[in-house]
C-alpha cells in the first residue's frame, strides 16, 4: 500500500474512532480500539450503544471468565498437585512476595481477611508455606514458601501453563496483547481507588 493510499485509511478510521460513543480519546484507547476493528470486533465499540448494559455485560462476562477458570484449574490441580485454585493463588503470589506478613499476602489478593487466614492455615497444616514471628512486628508473624511448597508450586506451574493457553485459545497474539492491556489498567485503577470505590458504591445504595 502507498503512503498516501495508508494516510488516507488511517484518516477514515480516526474519522470512524471519533464518531463512536467512547468519550475517553488517547492513542492508547485509539490504538486497542483499531486492533478491535481490525480483527472485526468492533461490535464492542459501534453496536451497543447503551453504556449501562454495556458495563453490565462487561461486569457478567468477568464473573463467567473467572468461572471457568475456577473450573480449569480445579480440574488440573487436584489431579496434579491436590491443591484448590485458591490455594494455589496464595502460593503462586507468596513465591513473588517471597517473604511477607499474612496481612500482606491477603491483601494482595483481594481476600476477606476471614477466608485468607482460613486459607493459610490450611498451607501451613500442609507445610507448604511456614511462619515465623516478624522482627519489626512482634503482633504479626512472617510467612514463606517451604521447599514442600516450592516444589509443588513448581508442578502446578507446569499444569497451569495449559490452563492458561487454553483460556485464551479463542485469541490472537494481538487480542491477547489488548485484553491484557485492558485487564492490567482495571487492575491497576482499582488497587489505588479501592476504598474510594467501595464508599461510592455505598453511598448509590
Amino acid at each position: 500500500m502507498e503512503k498516501f493510499e495508508l494516510l488516507k485509511l488511517l484518516m477514515t478510521k480516526v474519522e470512524k474512532y471519533y464518531a463512536n460513543e467512547d468519550t475517553s480519546k488517547n492513542l492508547d484507547t485509539f490504538l486497542i480500539w483499531l486492533t478491535i476493528e481490525n480483527n472485526n470486533h468492533s461490535i464492542v465499540f459501534d453496536k451497543i450503544y447503551d453504556k449501562t448494559d454495556t458495563e453490565n455485560s462487561i461486569e457478567m462476562l468477568n464473573s463467567l471468565l473467572h468461572r471457568y477458570v475456577k473450573m480449569y484449574s480445579k480440574q488440573v490441580l487436584e489431579y496434579s498437585t491436590n491443591l484448590s485454585f485458591e490455594e494455589y493463588s496464595f502460593l503462586a503470589k507468596l513465591i513473588g512476595l517471597k517473604s511477607c506478613t499474612k496481612s500482606e499476602l491477603i491483601d494482595s489478593l483481594v481476600y476477606e481477611k476471614s477466608t485468607g487466614l482460613e486459607i493459610i492455615k490450611r498451607l501451613v497444616r500442609a507445610n507448604l508455606i511456614s511462619e515465623e514471628l516478624n522482627q519489626l512486628d512482634k503482633r504479626s508473624k512472617q510467612i514463606k514458601l517451604t521447599d514442600k511448597g516450592t516444589q509443588i508450586l513448581a508442578k502446578a506451574f507446569c499444569q497451569m501453563g495449559a490452563v492458561s493457553t487454553e483460556f485464551t485459545a479463542a485469541l490472537d497474539i494481538a487480542e491477547k496483547n489488548v485484553l491484557h492491556h485492558i485487564l492490567l489498567k482495571l487492575v491497576e485503577y482499582h488497587g489505588r481507588h479501592t476504598n474510594r470505590d467501595i464508599e461510592k458504591l455505598r453511598k448509590k445504595i
